[in-house]
């Protein structure tokens, strides 16, 4: 199982005497028993582990991309 969309990234413009701002967002969590947030789902094995480390990384490479972007704008 992947989860997409974990993160979103979250532009503030800004007043014109400020710049703008960027942070990224947790969208989606899984809350364990214990209190504990996890970004993934439970993996019940390593290729399950690499996949959604390999979906985060993607997901994480576009936000960056369009942060890169964002900033370019101004």
């Amino acid at each position: 199982m992947h989860m997409f969309g974990a993160f979103e990234l979250d532009v503030q413009p800004g007043p014109p005497d400020k710049p703008r701002s960027i942070r990224v967002a947790l969208l989606r969590y899984v809350r364990s028993e214990d209190g504990r947030l996890s970004i993934t789902p439970e993996c019940t094995s390593f290729e399950e582990v690499e996949g959604q480390l390999n979906s985060l990384q993607d997901e994480l490479d576009k936000i960056r991309d369009r942060a890169r972007r964002a900033f370019q704008s101004t």
